[in-house]
């Protein structure tokens, strides 16, 4: 099957393009399907049409069940896209170019010039039709197609075409080896992992060079976004550039991600989770349930009669054991508010919960979501870090378990 894109841009040179299409494929008996774009491209044109175009033949993909899409770029489209890369500052998985195979996307014309397929079709006696456009050097790739490449060829090298695409192939090796070695550094680096951010040890993280730095910011970014292709050199930049400043620092990527610079972590997540405050109301029982549901936590809980071994008291961050006949019903679940203070269990003496934050060095953009379990007059504990003293086990009472399950 082919597929045809008529975006009406140049008038009746579009439509000889698509009628020169339709007659081909006609008369070799080859199915095809044409789309014809209504609307005006808003934005980078090649951009916006690239994206017009593969979501169409995506979307034939799936319809028709076809195992692959086969593209014509050849090695000139190659060599020009390896430059225009260059010119922008890509690293090497732009200085790659475009690959022979990447995933169901094919390029089977890719190690043969624009000469070599047109002495093909000429051979063949086969018509082919240029488009026009290629000749309007408003376009950058243009100026680089039409002007730069046949300058290169002339006064520098005839054979630049065939230097740049192996050289792209050296830097596709290149990539996949460092996409493999970033993979793993990464897991060295790794505090907490979820599908809504990561936590990076900053001083596991200087220990790598800046290119596997770089592997590891863009694999994340990947994660996260869903798309590598937006991540570039100077976001790399941008993040390396709060590692070493003093205090808490944020920087904002593509995709509404936000990476902050946290005492000694680095912390990669989206804006409306690390910047926006919990607006759960709090959580008010008057009596023992067995589960209870409060914003992202769900917390059970459980009155014991017999105490557990010493030793298994505190070894869990996320559990909880407190003196039932201390805590004065309600229970409530809630995040912080301004003035909270506790007795940090061990202390005789109250800490503000602000100060007890800093000293655990519990970033300002988490606190809004640490749960804490207070009763009718204190706080009982700070959710997954310090129960308060005043509800510790001090004798054999009745006692409420309770866990924040992860």
């Amino acid at each position: 099957m082919a597929a045809h894109v008529n975006y009406n841009l140049r008038g009746n040179d579009s439509l000889q393009d698509e009628n020169f299409v339709k007659d081909f494929c006609f008369h070799r008996n080859i199915s095809l399907v044409i789309k014809n774009v209504k609307t005006k491209i808003k934005g980078n044109l090649e951009n916006e049409a690239r994206k017009i175009r593969m979501e169409y033949f995506r979307d034939l993909q799936e319809l028709y069940k076809i195992d692959k899409i086969a593209l014509g770029h050849q090695k000139d489209d190659q060599t020009e896209t390896v430059l225009f890369r260059m010119i922008r500052g890509a690293g090497f998985t732009g200085l790659k170019g475009i690959a022979p195979k990447n995933q169901n996307i094919i390029h089977p014309l890719l190690p043969f010039s624009k000469e070599e397929i047109k002495a093909f079709l000429t051979a063949e006696n086969i018509v082919w039709r240029e488009d026009k456009s290629n000749r309007d050097n408003t376009f950058s790739r243009n100026l680089i197609r039409n002007k730069l490449l046949p300058w290169l060829r002339k006064e520098m090298n005839p054979k630049i075409d065939e230097k740049i695409y192996r050289l792209s192939e050296f830097f596709a090796e290149t990539d996949k080896i460092l996409e493999f070695t970033s993979k793993r550094r990464l897991n060295t680096c790794l505090i907490k992992h979820s599908k809504d951010g990561y936590q990076l040890s900053i001083k596991n993280l200087l220990k790598n060079p800046a290119v596997i730095r770089f592997y590891i910011y863009r694999q994340i970014f990947e994660e996260l976004s869903g798309n590598a292709n937006n991540f570039y050199h100077h976001d790399f930049l941008s993040i390396e550039s709060i590692l070493s400043s003093a205090g808490s620092k944020k920087i904002r990527l593509p995709h509404k991600l936000v990476v902050q610079k946290v005492y000694d972590k680095l912390i990669f997540g989206f804006q409306e989770e690390l910047e926006t405050a919990s607006a759960s109301d709090p959580k008010v029982i008057s009596s023992l349930r067995n589960r209870i549901i409060f914003d992202d936590y769900r917390i059970i809980l459980k009155k014991l009669k017999k105490l557990p071994h010493s030793r298994y008291l505190y070894e869990n961050e996320n559990i909880a054991y407190l003196d039932y006949d201390k805590i004065i019903f309600p229970l409530i679940f809630r995040h912080r508010q301004n003035g909270d203070r506790f007795y940090p269990f061990g202390m005789n003496k109250p800490k503000k919960l602000k100060e007890f934050f800093i000293d655990e060095k519990i970033s300002k953009f988490e606190r809004d979501r640490i749960l804490i379990l207070s009763d009718k007059e204190k706080i009982l504990w700070i959710g997954g870090l310090r129960i308060d003293n005043r509800v510790g086990i001090t004798k054999f009472p009745e006692i409420i378990k309770t866990k924040i399950p992860f």
